[in-house]
């Protein structure tokens, strides 16, 4: 499919006429259908600033007009060879069907979290269409012209209530709270999250060639909710504990992905010293998920276990030599 054809599919999509978009665009009446024409017939190709004002007027992202053009079998066979490639996409056949799959999670590919998501935003949108209803499909078709933008604009909008729900808690337990110095205190933080019932995923990854990284993921919706005092109240620490990491040139970056658990919200914790805690934290993970069907002897081992954690990890991140 040409930029040409993109063009006309999504005109049609709107229900215009080749002058309505045109005119829409900006181009006078006596010229505004003429132009179009020879875009969509791939005569002329739309300079930047216009194909924006396309894509802005036919209600699309503008990936959706980009010059990418997919005219033969072939030019199939190589994209699928390059998400074998570079995406880590498997191929399997039987008698029946031919099926290409991708990992929903693969350490090894870092825009996997995003792919991921978006192929279960597609997936949750095509399940939803009914194959009968024409209108049901038009808007499908409109759906897909505006990806990702539809779930871009929603990861936004989760980002600002984050943000406007916990900077002003952050701000003003900022003077009553020392910073953070050690990797223990960061680890105790971490359990006070987990007994508030917040459920975090705890990873390790690497940025570049030597920054290592933990990875703490949430449920936006575990620490949006605001009924849960407790949980609020840690998670205003644990991004208290960030701010102070960062005195110490620690960054951190936050992304996001919706999948079948809901919407997440991950934490990268640029900081080596951190990474030796994912394996503390997947035990504190387990120990409170099963502590109800735990005797004194097992709960009084893992508190052993964990006080010696702590000693273990106790590094000054004040005083740790950074790169």
């Amino acid at each position: 499919m040409t930029l040409g054809d993109k063009i006309r599919k999504f005109r049609n999509l709107k229900g215009w006429t080749q002058k309505d978009l045109g005119k829409a665009v900006g181009f006078s009446a006596s010229t505004a259908d003429s132009r179009i024409r020879k875009y969509e017939n791939d005569i002329m190709a739309p300079k930047n600033d216009i194909r924006q004002k396309l894509a802005e007027q036919l209600d699309v992202d503008i990936s959706a007009l980009s010059d990418i053009s997919i005219q033969s079998l072939e030019d199939v066979m190589h994209i699928l060879f390059f998400f074998e490639e570079e995406l880590g996409m498997k191929i399997d056949r039987d008698e029946e069907k031919t099926t290409l799959t991708f990992k929903n999670s693969n350490k090894d590919i870092d825009t996997m979290d995003t792919l991921s998501s978006y192929l279960y935003a597609w997936y949750t949108k095509n399940k939803s269409i009914d194959p009968d209803d024409h209108d049901s499909n038009v808007e499908y078709r409109k759906w897909k012209g505006r990806f990702p933008r539809d779930l871009n604009e929603y990861w936004k909008e989760q980002f600002d209530k984050l943000d406007n729900m916990y900077s002003p808690l952050v701000c003003s337990i900022g003077d009553t709270l020392p910073p953070i110095k050690k990797r223990s205190d960061f680890l105790i933080q971490i359990r006070t999250m987990i007994e508030t019932e917040i459920t975090i995923e705890p990873d390790t990854a690497l940025i570049g060639a030597n920054e290592g990284c933990l990875v703490l993921t949430f449920l936006l919706s575990e620490i949006l909710n605001e009924s849960n005092t407790a949980a609020v109240n840690s998670f205003t620490n644990f991004l208290f504990c960030l701010q102070s990491l960062e005195k110490y040139k620690v960054n951190n970056i936050r992304n996001m992905k919706t999948n079948e658990k809901g919407t997440q919200v991950s934490y990268i914790i640029q900081c080596p010293p951190l990474m030796a805690l994912k394996g503390d934290i997947i035990k504190l993970n387990d120990f409170f998920k099963n502590k109800d069907k735990l005797n004194d002897f097992d709960i009084e081992m893992f508190e052993n276990n964990y006080k010696h954690s702590l000693y273990e990890y106790d590094i000054d991140l004040s005083e740790y030599e950074w790169n």
